[in-house]
Formats: C-alpha cells, structure tokens, sequence
C-alpha cells in the first residue's frame, strides 16, 4: 500500500474513534462535575478485585509449594530408609548364601564338623 495513503487511513481512523470517545463520555457523564462516571467506578473495582485474586494466587502457590516441598522430603526420607532396610536384607542373605556355599564345598570336599547355621538365630 502507498504510505501516503496508509497514513491517511490511519489519521482519519484516529479522528474517528477520538471523536466517538469524546461523544461518549460528554453523553455519560454525570451532571455533576466532580463525580466519577459508573465506568470508571467498575474498572476501579476490578482492579482491586484482579490485585486481591493475585495476592491470593501468589499466597496459595506460595503453600502449594511448602506442601510439596514437605512431602518430597518425606518421600525422600521413606526412600532412604527402605533402601538402608533392602541393602541390609541383601547383605544378610548374601552372607547366607555364601555360608551355604561354603558349606555344600566343604561337604564335597571332606566333610564338615560342623552344622550350618540354622536360618532362625
């Protein structure tokens, strides 16, 4: 598009829409002078809404996050200590075995003295 023409467009839309603006709120406005018209009251009113539903959003992620804070150091604890209880039963069953094992060579080889240890002491 020509610019010449492009920015003629666009200056007589802008006069347009400032002279739509200007009827509107002489055409609105309250007989009194020193009172705001009831958009300004409602868009004031929003704003405070909007402004208290986001300190209220912060303040909610804000506990939302202590929470999964505190239940991912729970998890966490539950982990350790059932890795801790996994790897002792694996090494109990590992010495277990090995004295099994020691004890099936040694019945091969020449006989044992002495009994395996019973699995209940």
């Amino acid at each position: 598009m020509n610019p010449v023409i492009h920015k003629a467009t666009l200056l007589v839309a802008t006069l347009i829409l400032f002279g739509s603006a200007e009827a509107e709120t002489t055409g609105k406005a309250e007989s009194s002078g020193g009172t705001a018209s009831g958009v300004v009251v409602k868009a004031e009113k929003a704003i405070v809404r909007g402004a208290k539903a986001a300190a209220n959003g912060v303040e909610r992620g804000a506990k939302a996050a202590a929470r999964g804070i505190e239940r991912g150091a729970k998890a966490a604890a539950r982990g350790v200590e059932r890795g801790v209880k996994a790897a002792a039963s694996g090494v109990e069953r590992g010495a277990k075995a090995t004295g099994n094992a020691a004890h099936s060579v040694a019945e091969k080889v020449g006989g044992s003295p002495t009994p395996p240890p019973s699995p209940g002491k």
